[in-house]
């Protein structure tokens, strides 16, 4: 241990009454006497701790003071965040102080000795107590800060909207002269020379407990009674109190509130004690066990100073005579190893620990562990979200909350009314669902088709699997270039060909048909193979098969059957397809055989329109061919697109083969092809990442932009259109986007940026959703492969500050997103969401934020709202949505007068518009 007595930090030679280090230990604060006014002066910590630096001229000393209180300063203190600092004094004043680039507020400012290095300026004088003011205390999380003053009272200030009073409590006969903050959040204790400490709850207010019995011989000694609360919350050790007629430290058991321990060996009273601010672990001198205490420093009357550790019976360290006068204040460093110490003889003692003397504090992830076993709290405090059980229930909606847990929204519930299933109806197989293109309603239910099966020439057997796309909602025709190649099933007409993880998974189960059930019963095997990561993709293998099985190809009944041979993009480039392959719609089949003509010209590829009947035999009705061979084609209900190697790309009428639009020709061939679900819209994206969208009902182009910008050396692995014409592309470095034409700008959909990670993370309810119907956004996103932590779990996923503002952030992204790509069902889920994060985590202002824009700017008491009147997003109510949030928000009781609140504003709107719809499902 060492002690410094840097004689050049003094107040004039005038007392200095307080003292306070920094967050970050650069620097520290005194309060005291000026030569004629409170003085607050914020000091250099580097000249302090380092000779170098202290003999250094250039390395200043003072960083800025301040003269602006009227009479002395009694108490400094830094917020937790370090961003302001609070002085009170004998001017009934508490001044919040705050960093600025330049400005008033420093020596030079004043005129005294030089220039000021920072500059603080007063960003708000607290006005309220009627005499000096003797304390002052930050609360945990810097939510509310307290003062206390010789008016017998303490007033709690609202710190995030200063000047404003939350409370003030009553109850002191006497001068109040300490207040401090139990780090759990749930009391407040406060010290006064009516010989009493009570200890306040923060919840409403009240006195919860009257300490007296270890200060009933007690005399109004001292200026000042600085108490103080262990970092783990289990001791509150009070100032002056006596035992024996001695004076003494009471120790105050938070277990039962117990008083039968003290500190005792200082000659006359104790003036201030304050705990180290970490919990302190070391191996025990003897057992060599680990131990976990907390260490305590006490200045007294006497001008001596002790150091204790709860591990010990005896004091750690006792310094006498280290002043002239009492011991006034004590500051800890974050890091723990620097204590600073004032007096009233105008001088201060800087006293420099080791690891070894002191331990070692426990890290943030042991002290959260620590909290949660000792009061099933994390470590971050939520000041206003505390002991709820104590709250007083005023609305009835409120009385069975704290009987459940909260329950966040799932996108999976929503999806059996939107696709049209009643609950009593056996699940549709998707050959039996109704299909986006038709009407819904279906007179008889279609077969599931059988397996087809092929006998070799050594008797083998032979299963041709079905291609069946994850992506296709139960109902909505969809096209395999809607699928990553990882994901598709595919084979030749004359050819069986089955990827070689797909061979183990059918081989458990060969004679069961790969048919699909509703996307929430998708096959196990699917399921596996469609977690694959896009860039992952594997070429599929390929075994021969008995000439002639094409004949007995089945008729299909489902809108999309895929035949086509899988082409690996490993790089990004347009690969020419292999051998014959074929893609139907319903019961017509194109099929592309590439150089399967040699002509005196070169060779040509061959496009073969086939229509399959009821008996599975196939008929020709159209051929065409084409001068380079197709590298990919998709088909919809009309049209089919077919896409060469030389740039070109043919739309032909899929019952004549005729085309549709002349021979198109980009700038490098096409890599992806693909068809809305309605088949009114086709698309294209090329090698150099140019994408074309064309309405092929009106034969126009609907988009035409370039990909290029957002690729960075990746490539498309997935290329989807809605109906509505919005692209949706997966690149294979993971990341996806859409494009908004009414903004001019690709919108990022997933990337490894840290809050998509933590929000696609913190924010799955449930397995992913592969519905690119319904749910867009989620079906995309879904297919990222960025993994998150390791080590958390899933209930630590919202434990650090960051994490509650990254959420809400998140998923007010995903509702404009929702809005731009029209998505209604996943729009009323993010919303939900949204009410569910705010209910658990947000705050007052940002509920209130919320609500009043869905409550609509006309009804808003917040004039500032914007001219956006439109009472509805993507046809639903804003109300709906605001219904959503205030179910949530009911499950908090903290929220219940902003419930009832906004619950009456939107009763009210429901009677004057003449609704009769319940108005809380």
């Amino acid at each position: 241990m060492k002690i410094f007595q840097p004689s050049w930090v003094h107040h004039d030679e005038k007392s200095i009454f307080s003292i306070d280090i920094h967050p970050s230990g650069e620097r520290f604060a005194t309060g005291g006497q000026g030569c004629d006014s409170g003085r607050v002066v914020i000091w250099n910590m580097a000249p302090v701790l380092n000779e170098q630096a202290e003999a250094n001229k250039s390395v200043p000393r003072i960083l800025c003071q301040m003269d602006n209180h009227l009479a002395c300063v009694n108490c400094v203190r830094w917020s937790g965040n370090g961003l302001m600092l609070a002085s009170g004094g004998d001017d009934k004043l508490v001044m919040i102080w705050k960093k600025t680039i330049s400005g008033s507020g420093g020596i030079g400012a004043f005129g005294g000795g030089g220039k000021s290095v920072e500059h603080w300026r007063c960003i708000s004088t607290l006005r309220g107590h009627a005499g000096d003011v003797l304390d002052l205390a930050w609360s945990p999380q810097d939510r509310w800060m307290a003062s206390c003053s010789v008016d017998n009272t303490i007033i709690i200030w609202d710190a995030q909207q200063f000047p404003k009073i939350v409370h003030v409590l009553k109850g002191h006969t006497g001068l109040v002269k300490g207040v401090t903050w139990d780090p759990v959040g749930k009391f407040i204790a406060s010290q006064s020379d009516d010989r009493s400490l009570k200890v306040w709850k923060t919840t409403d207010w009240s006195c919860f407990k009257t300490i007296t019995e270890p200060f009933e011989e007690c005399g109004g000694t001292t200026h000042i009674l600085r108490l103080s609360w262990s970092p783990d919350g289990q001791y509150l050790v009070s100032a002056h109190a006596m035992n024996g007629g001695g004076p003494t430290a009471q120790i105050i058991e938070r277990d039962g509130w117990k008083c039968d321990k003290d500190f005792v060996g200082h000659r006359k009273a104790v003036t201030c004690v304050r705990f180290h601010n970490s919990i302190l672990k070391r191996s025990a001198p003897k057992t060599n066990k680990l131990q976990q205490y907390c260490c305590l420093a006490v200045g007294a009357r006497d001008k001596s100073l002790s150091i204790w550790l709860t591990a010990l019976q005896r004091p750690l360290v006792v310094i006498h005579d280290l002043f002239q006068d009492s011991i006034l204040d004590l500051s800890w460093s974050c890091d723990g190893y620097t204590l600073l110490a004032c007096s009233g003889d105008g001088h201060i003692a800087c006293l420099q620990f080791t690891a070894q003397e002191l331990g070692t504090p426990l890290s943030e992830e042991d002290k959260n562990i620590l909290y949660q076993r000792m009061y099933g709290k994390n470590a971050n405090i939520d000041l206003t979200a505390q002991a709820e059980k104590e709250m007083i229930v005023e609305n009835s909606d409120f009385l069975n909350v704290l009987k459940s847990n909260p329950v966040p929204p799932t996108l999976i519930s929503q999806q059996q009314p939107l696709l049209g299933v009643k609950k009593d109806e056996p699940p549709q197989t998707v050959a039996q669902m109704p299909m986006g293109i038709q009407s819904s309603s279906l007179t008889t239910p279609t077969p599931i088709l059988k397996q087809i099966e092929t006998k070799t020439a050594d008797g083998k057997r032979r299963i041709t699997p079905m291609f069946i796309p994850l992506n296709d909602d139960n109902g909505i025709a969809s096209n395999a270039a809607n699928i990553p190649t990882s994901i598709e099933f595919g084979s030749k007409s004359s050819e069986t060909m089955i990827p070689v993880e797909t061979k183990q998974l059918a081989s458990e189960e060969p004679n069961i048909p790969l048919t699909a059930e509703p996307t929430s019963k998708l096959d196990n095997r699917l399921k596996r193979i469609a977690t694959a990561p896009p860039q992952k993709a594997e070429p599929l293998a390929v075994t021969e098969q008995t000439a002639g099985s094409s004949s007995k190809q089945p008729a299909s009944n489902q809108k999309l059957v895929d035949r086509t041979r899988s082409t690996t993009y490993s790089t990004g480039k347009a690969t020419v397809i292999q051998g014959n392959s074929f893609k139907a719609f319903g019961e017509v089949r194109v099929q592309v055989q590439n150089n399967s003509v040699k002509t005196a010209y070169g060779t040509l590829g061959r496009v073969v329109g086939l229509v399959v009947n009821a008996q599975r035999m196939e008929r020709k009705i159209w051929e065409t061919v084409v001068g380079s061979p197709v590298v990919c084609f998709a088909v919809g209900a009309k049209c089919a697109i077919v896409c060469s190697q030389d740039h070109s790309i043919r739309i032909v009428d899929i019952k004549t083969g005729t085309p549709v639009f002349p021979v198109l020709s980009l700038t490098s061939p096409a890599i992806q092809s693909v068809f809305s679900s309605n088949s009114k819209l086709a698309a294209v994206v090329t090698e150099s990442g140019i994408l074309r969208i064309w309405n092929v009902v009106e034969k126009s182009v609907l988009l035409s932009t370039n990909c290029a910008e957002i690729m960075s050396g990746s490539f498309v692995t997935i290329l989807h259109v809605s109906d509505q014409g919005m692209p949706f592309i997966v690149l294979s470095n993971g990341s996806s986007y859409s494009y908004c034409r009414k903004l001019d700008s690709w919108m990022l959909i997933n990337s490894s940026d840290p809050v998509i990670r933590h929000g696609l993370i913190g924010n799955k309810a449930n397995a992913p959703v592969r519905n690119i119907k319904a749910y867009p956004l989620s079906t995309i996103q879904s297919y990222g492969n960025f993994s998150g932590p390791k080590t958390n779990s899933f209930a630590e996923i919202h434990s650090a500050s960051w994490q509650t503002s990254a959420a809400i952030a998140f998923i007010e992204n995903q509702i404009k997103i929702c809005e731009m790509i029209t998505s209604p069902a996943e729009l009323k889920y993010w919303y939900s969401m949204l009410g569910f994060q705010l209910a658990l985590n947000g705050s007052e202002e940002k509920i209130r934020q919320v609500l009043d824009d869905l409550l609509g700017a006309s009804h808003s008491l917040d004039t500032r709202m914007g001219d956006d009147n439109d009472p509805s997003v993507l046809g639903i109510s804003k109300h709906v949505f605001m219904e959503d949030v205030l179910n949530h928000l009911k499950m908090q009781t903290k929220w219940q007068r902003i419930y009832t609140e906004y619950l009456d504003q939107l009763k009210f709107l429901k009677e004057r518009d003449g609704r009769d719809k319940p108005l809380m499902e």
